[in-house]
């Protein structure tokens, strides 16, 4: 039975093969609705995920791990205005956190934006109230000078670290170290660069100045509350509990009671990067539903161009028939020559759209990955095009009778 089986899937597929090659022009049309389709299927997902790939690796570098979270002033929706009072984040607040088993370390932030000038170069740009612990937590490292010490915490220093872009777009090519800048019109000696991280999303990451929380606090801001703490997790601890527990303290510390709302939020990593990929995965869903659509026209142009093969062939279909092949033969015959046509589309596609996604990630700003699924699922989806949509004309060819057709 195996060998029978065998001998007859050989004989119909060396029939299709001598089929496509008399009927060259029609599977060239056939098979290239079928690859535009595919290329842009596959570009598009590539982009998509090179995307998401991108922002997880930039939160890997910053230290933003599975294991651990953002807390932010103000309670409201996820990185919306704050819908509470947004000063009642406190150092004590962290100091509370930190005495947690499960909290390796605890990062406050206050931040805001002030004109950053040098020698009549001014730039209005991101000012953070930093501790020393910033720069380890955040995994990131300097390229020139120092970070912030606890002397300079203890004596409320008015020294600055730049992010990379900030150094270049204040300095250029003069080394800014040990020179002086001024933040919102006060002179801050520069100690440090930071080495550049780039960007996530529209957000960049390294057009700021670090400067002592304290100094900030008490010497350029004037607030003592904070805007932000990064809250960094002992591995393996269950990040959910974690900030279960954190929540609790920080109701019962701000004196919040259900139903009112909490006067903060906690970020997880998972939320960031569904936060940022979001509008891209908007236009990627809207982009692959076209690339559906004009897989489906694919489909609908094999479909009548086979149909259009068949009539060109009615004669020798006829003669078939007049030799003895059966209806289930045909209707074979034609079913394998839809597939064929298709999946080799749906092959020919995906390497060209892979292709592509390498060239637009080598020469242009977006990464471009394609992910594992887009591997099977191209060329699947091209061959179910080409089953639902050869089957019709494969049908119609199956239904010729052989004195119709040879006489």
């Amino acid at each position: 039975m195996a060998a029978y089986l065998t001998m007859r899937f050989l004989r119909v597929a060396r029939e299709v093969f001598r089929e496509m090659r008399a009927s060259r022009l029609g599977v060239f049309f056939m098979s290239l609705g079928v690859v535009v389709s595919v290329v842009a299927i596959t570009l598009i997902a590539s982009l998509g995920e090179g995307t998401r790939i991108q922002i997880t690796e930039i939160l890997q570098q910053l230290n933003f791990g599975s294991n651990a979270f953002l807390i932010l002033a103000g309670g409201g929706k996820f990185f919306g205005p704050s819908e509470t009072r947004n000063d009642t984040l406190t150092m004590s607040d962290m100091d509370a956190i930190a005495r947690f088993d499960f909290v390796e370390g605890i990062s406050p932030d206050q931040f805001d934006f002030a004109p950053v000038s040098y020698r009549g170069r001014v730039y209005k740009t991101r000012i953070n109230g930093a501790t020393p612990k910033w720069a380890p937590l955040a995994n990131w490292g300097l390229i020139a000078g120092r970070f912030i010490t606890t002397r300079d915490m203890k004596e409320k220093a008015k020294v600055a670290v730049l992010g990379c872009k900030t150094a270049r777009d204040l300095f250029g090519s003069e080394p800014p170290l040990g020179r002086y800048i001024k933040v919102s019109g006060v002179f801050f000696r520069v100690v440090g660069v930071l080495e550049c991280k780039g960007s996530v999303g529209r957000h960049q990451l390294d057009t700021r100045v670090l400067i002592p929380l304290t100094t900030s606090q008490d010497r350029l801001l004037n607030r003592d509350w904070l805007n932000a703490a990064k809250v960094v997790l002992v591995p393996g601890v269950n990040v959910k509990r974690a900030r279960e527990e954190v929540v609790r303290l920080l109701r019962e510390r701000h004196g919040i009671h259900p139903p009112q709302p909490d006067d903060f939020r906690i970020i997880t990593p998972k939320q960031i990067i569904a936060f940022l990929t979001k509008a891209s995965h908007t236009l990627t869903i809207m982009l692959l539903l076209v690339g559906t659509i004009a897989m489906v026209v694919s489909g609908i142009v094999i479909s009548n161009i086979m149909l259009a093969v068949i009539t060109e062939r009615r004669s020798i279909i006829g003669i078939r028939r007049a030799l003895g092949a059966t209806a289930q033969d045909v209707l074979i015959h034609y079913a394998v020559f839809a597939l064929v046509v298709s999946m080799s589309g749906g092959i020919l596609g995906l390497l060209t759209g892979i292709g592509l996604a390498h060239v637009v990630s080598r020469f242009s700003p977006l990464p471009a990955r394609a992910p594992e699924f887009i591997l099977i699922t191209a060329p699947l989806f091209a061959l179910v095009v080409g089953g639902v949509f050869g089957m019709h004309p494969a049908r119609v060819a199956s239904k010729l009778h052989p004195m119709e057709v040879i006489k």
